[in-house]
């Protein structure tokens, strides 16, 4: 599938045995392994092909991939370093820096010194490769089976791995970052007895006041939009910013240890260079550090006050239903949906009632919220089977509780039966239109496939229904996604519909291949498949974002 990377390894080019990553990085000057942290989260990122100065080493190289690909008759080109592999390397270097760097005396050579990286990624790949091969078998004419491959190829490194566009992705999740930070503030401000939380943010990142917390995540927001595009990945920060200094130690650490899914890095996603100058380990790290990050700092403080030992749950059902849904979300949507004959949640009592109903005219939007955090150990392990269990018992039902697509199955299973008390006015002896829509917190969900599984659980558990209620398929949207296009929805009344029903359309398309050859016509069909397995957000056109909000958001620090 040509969303899955065909990763090239070690085997593919030397017949020599492969060593350990750490083994190659040891034949590597210090200079070169200080300045590699985050080198390679800029784009265009090396390949086999660009990886290498000397150019008779490049030439041999070449030779040798053209030979493995030639031999399997394959037609996919191969890549040499993903998010993954890169910060598995970064992880090695930071963990073991005072071998590698800080003992290191190797002179810089840069033949020897390409050469070894360039093998500590081909040992790296073979690694994970592992983890793809399980998925080699799938045929293009099973659609589940597909979306299942790639739900578990994607889903360990969905939240950073640089997807295409990126620079989009990036300007995209630090506006929405920028934008939900705010909220959290506004709400954790609105009342005096959450005090002690903003204090506790202020001494998480080393801030004297909220005021310049706020100032100082937006900046670092800002910063990872223009290194990203200047292609460059260090801050150099003057030594009488006292305020910045402190964030940015806030946001290091000597201490890595190397940890499943990378916890470390997201705990500390900067990296010192020297005294002024810090790297970025990866965007994204940095991004979830003021949206998932910090509600760990906030139950910390709150399970202190409260006396709760760190199993309790109670934070999270306090955040997820206070902030979460009733401040961020409906607030979010009551916004995008503000016109006055815009039908919405009427009645008392909250059962059976969605976390938000809408009906203009003959069309109907249901929405259930779901902000969950999902397990490391299930979603690092590659295995579809966990990963769907899981899924179930989120989304679908848990234990005898339905729960997002279950309660939207019910909701509408009410209206079938006149019985869905939220709406007095509506008239079921007319023709109506359900969109059903599973709304999500987390971009982890994003993926190719998703709303495809979903959607056949959907039909599923859906029974018989009313003839004059014409059901829609499943709809899987991320709140980031209407956050950002926030404005372009708000425009036209039927914007909102018009991203659905393309959705809609393109997930019902017809697979059917063309081209003068057999690598033609498998480009074809992949190309189909991915349009047709596409999360909602690939709907957005970026002409739809509006500049401007960007600017606003951040035109207080903009100095470049």
């Amino acid at each position: 599938m040509g969303t899955v990377v065909m990763r090239l390894e070690f085997n593919h080019i030397f017949e020599e045995e492969c060593k350990e990553p750490l083994d190659y990085l040891m034949c590597v000057s210090k200079n070169t392994l200080n300045n590699l942290i985050g080198f390679f989260t800029t784009e265009p990122i090396p390949n086999y092909d660009t990886f290498f100065s000397n150019p008779d080493i490049k030439s041999q190289i070449i030779k040798k991939v053209d030979k493995f690909l030639h031999e399997n008759e394959s037609y996919l080109k191969p890549s040499l370093i993903t998010t993954e592999g890169n910060l598995l390397i970064s992880e090695l270097i930071v963990s073991n820096k005072k071998k590698l760097i800080l003992n290191n005396t190797l002179p810089k050579n840069e033949d020897r010194d390409e050469l070894n990286l360039f093998k500590a990624f081909l040992s790296i790949n073979q690694k994970l490769n592992q983890r793809n091969n399980l998925f080699q078998g799938a045929s293009l004419d099973n659609l589940e089976q597909i979306a299942e491959m790639l739900i578990a190829s994607k889903f360990p490194s969905a939240d950073y791995a640089l997807g295409g566009s990126s620079g989009f992705k990036l300007l995209k999740l630090s506006y929405v970052t920028s934008y939900k930070f705010h909220k959290l503030i506004n709400f954790l401000s609105c009342k005096d007895e959450y005090t002690y939380l903003l204090k506790a943010l202020c001494i998480r990142f080393n801030q004297p006041s909220i005021e310049s917390l706020i100032k100082q995540v937006d900046n670092i927001l800002l910063h990872v939009i223009y290194f990203h595009s200047k292609q460059v990945y260090k801050f150099f920060i003057e030594e009488e910013d006292e305020n910045t200094k402190n964030f940015l130690e806030s946001l290091r650490s000597d201490n890595i240890t190397i940890v499943a899914d990378f916890l470390n890095f997201r705990e500390h996603p900067l990296y010192k260079i020297d005294k002024n100058t810090y790297s970025i380990i990866n965007p994204y790290f940095i991004i979830d550090k003021f949206t998932k990050s910090v509600k760990f700092t906030l139950k910390e403080a709150f399970n202190e006050k409260n006396d709760l030992k760190p199993s309790d749950r109670r934070f999270f059902n306090f955040y997820n239903k206070k902030f979460s849904e009733e401040f961020l979300m409906k607030n979010l949507l009551e916004d995008i949906f503000y016109k006055k004959y815009y039908k919405k949640n009427e009645g008392n009592g909250d059962k059976n009632k969605p976390d938000f109903y809408l009906r203009h005219n003959k069309n109907i939007y249901l929405f259930e919220y779901k902000d969950i955090l999902i397990n490391k150990d299930i979603r690092t392990s590659g295995d579809i089977n966990k990963i769907l269990e899981m899924f179930k018992s989120r989304f679908l039902v848990d234990g005898d509780k339905k729960v997002g697509i279950g309660q939207l199955i019910t909701h509408i299973e009410l209206l079938s039966k006149g019985l869905f008390e939220f709406d007095p006015t509506l008239n079921l002896k007319k023709n109506h239109t359900v969109y059903p829509i599973l709304l999500l917190s987390d971009r982890l969900l994003e993926l190719h496939g998703i709303n495809y599984i979903f959607n056949k659980w959907f039909h599923e558990n859906l029974s018989t229904i009313n003839k004059k209620i014409n059901v829609q398929d499943l709809i899987v949207i991320d709140i980031d996604t209407l956050i950002f296009y926030k404005e372009y929805l708000k425009e036209k009344d039927n914007n909102f519909k018009k991203v659905i029903i393309k959705h809609i359309k393109y997930s019902k398309i017809e697979i059917k291949g063309y081209g003068d050859n057999l690598n033609e016509i498998r480009n074809s069909v992949e190309k189909k498949l991915m349009k047709k397995l596409a999360p909602f957000s690939y709907r957005f056109e970026k002409t739809k974002s509006n500049k401007q909000i960007f600017i606003d958001r951040f035109k207080n620090i903009m100095k470049f």
